[in-house]
């Protein structure tokens, strides 16, 4: 029976894909006291320094929201249209992004009617400290995906285990040895285990976080350890796609 490699590295790529989109996003940075006026919402961050004037700053905490209301609504289309994520971890995602939309258009009411500049530039810090849209809700998504997406690998190399067991035994039946290809499958199925070990809490830690723990500084290194072994598990799986290519071959 011939082994669909293609399958596994199917499932490889998936996971792959989602530990690049979360390479840049997981570190330990300090983090900043608020918006830093990026991308779409640089020149009001511009004009709100340099001008100050009320209807400025009221601008630029209006464009900020908007523009994390545009990453919320691809982090919810990324959690929906997963192929991956298990559903506790959709629906717990899910439920964050609504809450911090929720906690944003709140913050948009406050802040369209705040008059005083030193209240409404207080206000205009709390879009990023208060929700910590891009250091920690954009990772959490990422960072499950991907360690569900290792996990899901599982299932894919079972079936090449069995495969590979059955041809293990046939051949050794008829006499041959098979030594090599036990070596190479048990190797295989080791470091599947070490990843599936080592994906599998990531997702009960970091769905846990909250902005105040970024705050705090005990967020990020949690973070960027969950990225670590996301690209930890993912070497063990392309090893192990090399082992079950290494049996395969032994067993011809």
């Amino acid at each position: 029976m011939k082994i669909r490699f293609p399958a596994i590295l199917a499932s490889l790529a998936i996971g792959g894909t989602l530990l690049v989109s979360s390479a840049a996003i997981a570190t330990a940075t300090p983090p900043p006291a608020g918006p830093a006026g990026r991308g779409v919402c640089a020149t009001v961050a511009v004009a709100a320094r340099t001008g100050g004037t009320v209807d400025e700053w009221r601008a630029f905490g209006d464009c900020e929201i908007a523009r994390r209301f545009t990453t919320l609504t691809t982090l919810a289309t990324k959690v929906s249209g997963s192929k991956v994520l298990t559903s506790s971890d959709t629906t717990a995602l899910t439920a964050e992004i609504a809450s911090v939309r929720t906690g944003l258009t709140a913050l948009k009411t406050t802040i369209d009617s705040e008059t005083n500049r030193s209240a409404l530039k207080a206000d205009i810090a709390k879009v990023a400290t208060g929700y910590r849209v891009y250091l920690l809700v954009a990772p959490q998504v990422h960072l499950a995906n991907g360690a569900d997406g290792i996990l899901a690998t599982q299932a894919v190399f079972g079936k090449v285990n069995t495969n590979l067991a059955t041809r293990i035994a046939t051949a050794k039946a008829a006499g041959k040895d098979t030594a090599a290809a036990q070596t190479a499958l048990d190797a295989m199925n080791a470091a599947v285990t070490q990843a599936v070990g080592l994906a599998q809490p990531i997702p009960a830690r970091i769905l846990a976080l909250t902005p105040s723990g970024w705050n705090s500084g005990t967020a990020g290194p949690i973070l960027t350890q969950a990225r670590a072994d996301l690209v930890q598990a993912r070497g063990l799986l392309q090893s192990a796609r090399a082992d079950a290519k290494a049996c395969r071959d032994a067993l011809k």
